[in-house]
């Protein structure tokens, strides 16, 4: 049995809208155990037999089938999260602004990208395998950084969590663990 957090892709957004017990609810019944979810944004950790590839393929067609849309899926074991915290090139950001710092985690690997965020304003993209860390100084928010242009430029489907987020889903991996 392993730890697998799974990070749904745009469950709350453009007039969707799925709460944590059922989006709970699904995973159970596909057998995984102990399952929790954070905040109502598309967040579970949960123990399971299988993969990660089996993961995303398995809950993400049960929450589409479910809710009638789209539901994709990025999952990581604890030692792949842990890996991406461990990466983090951005420490100071981390401690002093965790609010702006978001990583996007990809659905593979990413391969050398010679995209410049330059023209969006002052934030700042680092590419690391699988994952994309970056920091937005002025707020998320109004960026015109988003996560289609980020896809684009990663050839990609991902999703994005801030910081905070990230090191929440980590705590409630590791108690599962």
């Amino acid at each position: 049995m392993g730890v697998v957090i799974a990070l749904l892709r745009a469950v709350n957004v453009g007039g969707r809208k799925v709460t944590a017990a059922p989006m709970r609810a699904v995973a159970e019944q596909l057998g995984y155990e102990q399952v929790a979810s954070y905040v109502t944004s598309g967040n579970l950790v949960l123990v399971t037999t299988h993969g990660t590839a089996r993961v995303e393929r398995e809950l993400g067609a049960a929450l589409s089938e479910e809710f009638g849309f789209d539901v994709p899926v990025v999952a990581r074991t604890v030692a792949q999260w842990d890996a991406v915290i461990d990466g983090l090139p951005f420490p100071d950001q981390a401690r002093d602004d965790p609010s702006h710092l978001v990583v996007y985690a990809w659905d593979g690997a990413v391969g050398g990208t010679s995209f410049d965020p330059a023209p969006y304003g002052r934030e700042q993209v680092v590419w690391h395998g699988s994952h994309a860390y970056a920091y937005y100084p002025d707020g998320i928010g109004r960026s015109k950084l988003t996560l289609p242009v980020l896809s684009k430029a990663a050839g990609r489907r991902g999703t994005a969590r801030n910081w905070n987020t990230v090191l929440a889903l980590a705590r409630m991996a590791h108690d599962r663990g």
